[in-house]
Parts: structure tokens; sequence; C-alpha cells
């Protein structure tokens, strides 16, 4: 079934894009071959486009911790939330916006609560070692953004308002249109919320009840127009804009008094791109970026300020290599330029390069093999060369099904899944040129790991369908930097000193049902990770042997969606256990559950247009827990949205 922006159907996944997609060029279908079709034998989560559409007032935070059950370390509603995949740091998951990486180059990582979801139009993650295909970062995964053209002829849109607890106000626009050779999308999101909840501290005379401080969403909006212009029979131009502003105040912890801490962060990105089919089947494609993120934050009259513009170049080229194979050979180069008030008064710059090239050889329909490598060069020198080999094998399928006329990919049966890469991380500019202890010298963080996994599939496509995948998983990242005080007096730098191991269980579950105007889905996942320092130096204080902070050794969620006439009904409940908050496991955060739920009705009206209304509760058990030490989670909340659509 053609998936959204698409007005062919999907090639198979069994065969090459390339060579399934040559003989419609006339069509002007010039479509994408993405990163993900060379990464067989890698674990992958989808957000579904109906699921995306429940969170446009929120953010990224929101969906990947309630719906793909991922761990969050989150500082409270609407401050720094980053994300640990596979057990390791925020610094080791690449984020990658319409092919490009969005990662700051100061701090070299996201927070996820200034990425709305109202931006994109799609969202993924690939969990596990990356480097091949998305570059520095992508160590223990990548999330991948996108905002996909829709191809659908004539226009369509929506207004959405929302209000709820504790002060929150916002709402959201978005318009499409489409005609045979131009697709516009424009979107737009304001969100506000005072943050004003209760919480508990327990005192030597008992417990004392408190209003949280400080910890405002003062604003953030979002504005993203996107259009595609099909070139003629075989090109394709595109631009895509993202442009965020956020103000809100830094909650500080409870026993911290009278902060008056404030955050402004920008981004502005910009990405064009150009891509062509060849007459012979291939496909190359260029793109150029343009970001630039600032974050300036003040504290009692001491002031902060960092800016950074970044521009990106990428080229490439994708050839069939007969009617089972495709190669792609490519480029890229970073060119970063940064004012920031710690590096000193002169500003600092800093390029990066790389070279890569991608192959997937598909011998038979029922088995799938890649084989990845990258090159990438720093200011310090080349990192470490990263090569990835991938492999999926339908080794059981019944010979006479219901379902004979899917892709053998797609069919009842067994699935053996196995990958195997080597990953690196760049040196952030904080960790080379922050005064005084930034290190010039670093080396990039290296890592490798393993993957090994099997999919089941049962039913069939129509009616019913059960999918279950349980993957195994080894990771080592030597070199891991580490900031201790080893300067001139005892001044704090950075050094490549821990060498730390990965290893765990992810299981996960999908069943889906479809019976006449009635839908259903559930999901349930389960992830055992268990991470650990294996070396390190006499200087280093942090044991070796214990599980890292912030690091739960389990983690499961269980998710629930309906819809019926108009009806639509979800629930998500996600389990973390305890996780340590420092090094020497001598403290933690203490296990908790978390269920929230979504109630919502759409009313047809006259001329394609309907109006919607959505109910959302957030910790709907009214848990009392801390979302990281001293800062008191919110209680249970509700939230309103009206939405009118134009189809």
């Amino acid at each position: 079934m053609p998936t959204q922006g698409q007005t062919s159907p999907t090639p198979l996944p069994g065969r090459d894009t390339l060579t399934t997609r040559a003989h419609r060029l006339p069509e002007a279908q010039v479509r994408a071959v993405r990163p993900e079709r060379f990464a067989v034998g890698s674990r992958r989560l989808e957000v579904d486009s109906a699921v995306l559409a429940q969170y446009r007032g929120g953010t990224a935070t929101d969906v990947l911790g309630s719906r793909l059950g991922l761990y969050i370390k989150n500082y409270g509603p609407g401050q720094l939330a980053t994300i640990s995949l596979r057990g390791t740091s925020s610094q080791h998951t690449a984020v990658l916006w319409n092919g490009l990486n969005i990662m700051l180059p100061t701090l070299g990582q996201n927070d996820l609560s200034l990425l709305p979801i109202s931006g994109n139009t799609q969202l993924s993650v690939q969990p596990g070692p990356a480097a091949a295909l998305y570059g520095s970062g992508a160590v223990g995964g990548a999330i991948v953004l996108r905002t996909e053209p829709d191809w659908r002829p004539g226009l369509r849109g929506s207004v959405q308002a929302d209000a709820g607890s504790f002060g929150l106000r916002g709402g959201n626009v978005e318009a499409r249109a489409a005609t045979p050779t131009l697709a516009v999308r424009v979107a737009a999101s304001y969100r506000e919320a005072q943050n004003n909840y209760p919480y508990l501290v327990r005192e030597p005379t008992g417990l004392a009840r408190y209003t949280m401080q400080n910890a405002a969403l003062r604003h953030q909006w979002s504005f993203s127009p996107d259009l595609a212009w099909r070139v003629g029979t075989a090109g394709e131009l595109t631009a895509s804009v993202w442009l965020t502003d956020t103000d809100r105040e830094i909650q500080q912890g409870t026993s911290v008094a009278g902060s008056n801490a404030r955050e402004v962060d920008q981004s502005r990105r910009l990405v064009l791109g150009y891509r062509r089919a060849t007459s012979h089947g291939g496909q190359w494609s260029v793109r150029g970026a343009w970001f630039e993120d600032i974050i300036n934050y003040s504290d009692q009259g001491a002031i902060s300020n960092s800016r950074v513009r970044t521009t990106q170049s990428q080229a490439d080229y994708t050839a069939p290599l007969g009617q089972r194979a495709s190669l792609r050979l490519g480029v890229e180069a970073q060119h970063f330029g940064a004012v920031v008030d710690g590096y000193g008064d002169e500003p600092i710059t800093e390029n990066r390069a790389a070279a890569f090239a991608l192959l997937r050889y598909d011998p038979r329909p029922t088995l799938r093999l890649s084989a990845n490598l990258r090159q990438a060069a720093l200011p310090a020198g080349l990192a470490p060369l990263t090569p990835t080999v991938g492999l999926e094998w339908d080794f059981y399928q019944p010979i006479a099904t219901a379902a004979d006329s899917l892709p053998p990919a797609a069919r009842p049966g067994l699935t053996l899944k196995a990958s195997a890469a080597r990953t690196y991380r760049a040196p952030t500019l904080n960790e080379r040129y922050w005064r005084p202890g930034g290190n010039p010298d670093l080396l990039a963080e290296a890592g490798g790991g393993y993957e090994v996994g099997v999919r089941h599939r049962l039913g069939t496509a129509a009616h019913l369908a059960l999918e279950t995948e349980l993957t195994t998983f080894y990771q080592l990242v030597d070199n891991w930097v580490q900031w201790l005080p080893l300067g001139a007096g005892g001044t704090y730098t950075p050094r490549n000193l821990r060498q730390v191991c990965s290893q765990g269980l992810e299981a996960s579950s999908v069943l889906r049902l479809r019976q006449g105007r009635y839908r259903a889905a559930v999901r349930a996942s389960y992830s055992l990770t268990q991470t650990e320092k294996t070396q390190g130096v006499a200087a280093d204080t942090d044991p070796v042997g214990v599980q890292l902070a912030y690091v739960p050794l389990h983690r499961a969620s269980l998710s629930t969606d309906h819809a019926w006439r108009g009806w639509l009904a979800s629930a998500a409940f996600t389990f973390s256990s305890f996780a340590y908050t420092d090094a020497s496991a001598s403290s933690f955060l203490p296990a908790v559950g978390l269920l929230g739920a979504t109630l919502g009705r759409t009313v047809p009206l006259p001329h394609r247009t309907g109006l919607t209304l959505f109910v959302q509760s957030t910790n709907l058990l009214n848990r009392t827990y801390d979302s990281y030490p001293a800062r008191p989670a919110p209680p249970r909340a509700f939230s309103v949205s009206l939405r009118f659509d134009y189809h």
C-alpha cells in the first residue's frame, strides 16, 4: 500500500530499489534511496504516522519516551532532555534531520525538548553502532527525523488549539498543497506552560507541600516550510527550513532557593537538495545546509552566550550492479564557526570531512546482505575506519499461505538478522577548546559491536498480523572521554581514559487487527541493558564493574491504539527499574511505572472538513517520583486539543 507522499507502489523489500524503479522515470517519480536501505540486519523502530499525529503539540521527548519506550533523562517538563541508547551517553546518539547531522558541535548532543514534532513528518530510531551510515556520534544509535513531500493532489490542512494543566497553552497549524510538479508544506506550532505544579518534600517535621518555582516554559515556537519541485522527468529539487525559538526558566533542585536562571535557545536550519535519476537506473544527489544554533544563559547576573554556525555539504551516487545489488559512493564536509564565551575572545573554526561506500546485495529474494564503509578526517587526524556488515535471511516461510502475494520479507515466517559494526565519535568543540581545560589533542572515541536477532511474523496483512522480534547485542566503546581534575592547579580537563562495555537483550511484539471499520494495535517491548566501565586510570575514582549512572537495567513498555467510527483511544505504560545517579552506585532513582492515555472523537463536517477533540493525560496513576535528583516530576496532568481538518 502506498505510504504518505508516494504516488507509486513501494518497491519490494527483497529487490533493488533502483532496478525496480528505472522503468517509471517517464512518470517523474524520483524517490530518494534512503541510507536505511543499506542497514541490513539492524533493528529499526518506526513511529506510526497516526501515533505521531497525537503529539503535534509536543516534542521528541514525548514520543521517544512514551511510545517507543526509550530511556530519557529529563530534568523536568520543558527542561533539558537527553536520550540513552543501549547504555551509551547522550553524546553517543546521532540526530539527523533530512539526512544531515544536527547535533550541537559544542556539546555533541541534542536537547530533545527543543525538537518540536510539528517540524517533521517522520521519526524513527536505529539502535546500535551506525557510523558508516550516519557519521560521528552514531555509537549507541541514531534518531532520524524527516519532512517527506506529500504528492497527493489538492489542498489539505489543519488548525489545532491546546490547553492543559499547570498553565499549558499552545497550538499548531499545517497546510499542504500539491500539483503534478510541486508539493508544498508549511507547519507552525506554539507552546507555553507555567509548570507551577505541587510537589512534596520530606522534612524533619513530615511531608511539606510546595509549588514548583522558576520552571516556566515562557514560549516555544517552531516554523517549518518545505518545498519539493519535480524538474523534468528525472529530477527533483527540495528545500526545507526549520526555525525554532525557546525561552525557558531553568528549574533548579528543590534545595536551591531564589533561583532565576533562564535560557534562550534558537535554531535556524536550511537544507537545499537536488537528486536526479539516470537513464540506466542510477541516481545522484547533492545537498547543502546552513545551521545556526544560539544559546543565551543568564543566572543572578552571570551571562553565558554561545553561537555556532555550521555549513554542510553532501554528494553521492547510487548505481545498480545488475538486478540484485546497488552501490552508493559519497563524500561530505562540515565547517563549524563558533563564538562561545568559554572559548575566549577569538572565534573558533573547525573542518571535518568523510567519504563512504554503501553496498546492498540480495543474492535471493529471501537473503539480503550489506557491507558499508566510512572514513572521516578530523582536525586531530583520521578517525577510526568504520566498516559495517549485515545479513537478513528468511530461513522459514510457509509454502502455501494467503499472504503469498506479499513481498518475501513481509510474509509469515522466521527471519534471522545479524550485523557487526565499528563506529566513532569526534571530540566536541567544548572538549577541544574550552578555557581552561580544553584538550585539542583528544582522540576520537572508537567503538564496535554486534547484534543478532530473529523476527517472527504470523498472520496476514489484510486482517490480523503479529510480528515479534528478539535481539541480543554487545558493544565496546574505547577512548571514552572523561573530564577529571588532571590539569594545572586541579583544572578539569577531558582525557581519553575509559573503556565501557554494554550488552543486553531487546524484545518487542506488535499485534495489528483490522476488522471492517475497526483498527487496533498492541505493542509491547522489553530491554535488559547492562553497561559497565571495564577500564580506567588511577586518577579515575569511578569503580570498575558497576552499572553506569542513568542506565536502568530493565525497561519495558506497553501501548495500545484503537480506532472505530471516528473514535480514537490509546494508552501507553512505561516502566523503568531503578537507575544509579552517581558513578559509585551509592544513590539512585527508584523504579517507576507511568501511564498515559488519549481519548478522541472526530466528527465529519460538510465540504471535506472535520472536527477532532482529544483529551490526553500524563502520569494517570499520579505517581510521585523525581525525573532527576531533587527535581520532582509533575503529578497527574490533563490537556485538551481541538483540531479542525480540511481534506
